[in-house]
């Protein structure tokens, strides 16, 4: 399978922009022809859900075969190799690595507005995965440019683009690539599965717009009653994509949890890439492996002079998430996360396999890894390549244990170089 997203090779950290640095613009993501979910194969679901990423640990990362990194092709896709060093256990041997496939899946309710999210993280084989539904009543903060708004706001105003930018500038990475997928597109879905049976844990009526007048509470409609229900494929979008009155961000996000995974059991063994549309082909593959549910971790902020709440991404907790479920994540915006190298320096095959996941949680970006000039580097150390990667090197530094420096060199693609050594990286 393919993926069309940003090059690995991204402009330094604090760069200025050019016409050659904008972000990626919005694509789809093209499909291979894959065996349809269930078949041949057998489908688990698993779930993580709010709370869980608070006790999270850190992506765990296959020890290596070799000293070029070969056993890390488990979580990441490296490809070729200098013309000058083309063996993986040569001193000075360097390879790219290809970005984790993270797709943006923009869910338009009946009217076309944006009634769900899916962030949809790719295994790198091309089956199986990680879904992430995403309230379309979060807020992000405020930007430069932007003010703080709602996600559904940010579609209305601005489209699937300026969805992608936004939320991937508020998490802290970005997507390779983005999708609509129209309220047709989920009923043809929902055609192939049959009904799709739940529980639904509380009741549901629509939200009132500001406009509306005051209904007393015993005369308010409750159209989905808390308890089982099945629901049928002109059922299935409208349940999805209510906006439940008084019902939290992180309620909504976890009932649109539980109607994914609903979906996903009622899917196993059908043809669901028959369905066409933007979500057949997708959940096709996501769904034709072990696929699991986490939610995106969020936080509330009070608002001043009010006695509101906003439901916004957890900064405090967002970069363990994205290191334990994103071996390569890209950057949502040029220079957002800081391009860096990762070389083993050690005669230890398995020196370096720590290391990725912490210079993604440290806000890096994982563009090359490779081995060192020589194999008897003492001591971990980090170096910028120029003084704007500076920062970023030293929050890696701090991470690995390490101590951060300049560098010597200058290789293209890269704002930081980690040279792993025989001592303690943190």
């Amino acid at each position: 399978m393919s993926y069309e997203g940003p090059p690995v090779g991204e402009p330094a950290a604090g760069a200025p922009v050019t016409g050659d640095d904008t972000v990626a613009p919005v694509v789809r993501r093209r499909h291979a022809t894959a065996a349809p979910a269930g078949r041949g194969r057998k489908r688990v679901v698993r779930r993580r859900t709010t709370g869980w990423w608070a006790a999270a640990t850190v992506l765990s990362v296959v020890a290596l075969a070799a000293l070029g990194w070969v056993g890390w092709r488990a979580s990441l896709r490296i490809t070729g190799g200098t013309p000058a060093v083309t063996d993986p256990s040569a001193p000075n041997y360097v390879a790219e690595v290809e970005p984790t496939p993270v797709e943006l899946v923009a869910v338009q309710d009946a009217t076309g507005a944006l009634g769900a999210v899916l962030v949809v993280i790719a295994e790198p084989d091309g089956s199986g995965g990680t879904v992430v539904p995403v309230s379309s009543q979060l807020f992000v903060p405020a930007s430069a440019t932007a003010p703080q708004l709602e996600l559904d706001k940010i579609y209305a105003e601005g489209g699937l683009e300026s969805l992608r930018s936004r939320l991937g500038e508020a998490i802290g990475f970005g997507f390779t690539a983005a999708t609509e997928a129209t309220a047709a597109d989920l009923t043809q879905v929902v055609e192939v599965a049959g009904p799709v049976s739940l529980d639904n844990f509380e009741n549901l009526s629509p939200a009132p717009a500001l406009t509306d007048p005051v209904v007393p509470p015993d005369q308010i409609e409750i159209v989905y009653r808390s308890g089982p229900i099945t629901l049928g494929p002109e059922e299935f979008g409208p349940y999805l994509t209510i906006r439940g009155r008084g019902e939290s961000v992180d309620n909504r996000a976890i009932r649109q949890q539980q109607a994914w995974e609903a979906l996903s059991v009622a899917l196993a063994g059908k043809d669901v890439g028959s369905a066409g549309g933007a979500l057949g082909p997708l959940l096709a593959d996501v769904f034709a492996g072990e696929v699991r549910f986490e939610q995106l971790p969020t936080t509330t902020l009070p608002q001043p002079d009010s006695i509101f709440t906003i439901t916004v991404p957890d900064p405090s907790v967002l970069p363990s998430f994205t290191a334990r479920l994103i071996a390569a994540p890209v950057s949502a915006f040029p220079g957002q996360r800081a391009r860096t190298r990762i070389l083993n320096g050690t005669t230890d095959p398995a020196a370096a396999g720590p290391v990725g996941p912490k210079v993604v949680e440290a806000g890096g970006l994982v563009a090359s890894v490779g081995n060192a000039a020589s194999f008897d580097q003492a001591v971990t150390l980090v170096e910028w390549v120029s003084e704007a990667a500076r920062p970023a090197a030293e929050a890696i530094a701090a991470e690995l244990g390490a101590t951060a420096g300049p560098s010597a060199v200058s290789p293209t693609g890269a704002d930081v170089i980690v040279t792993v050594g025989s001592g303690s990286t943190g």
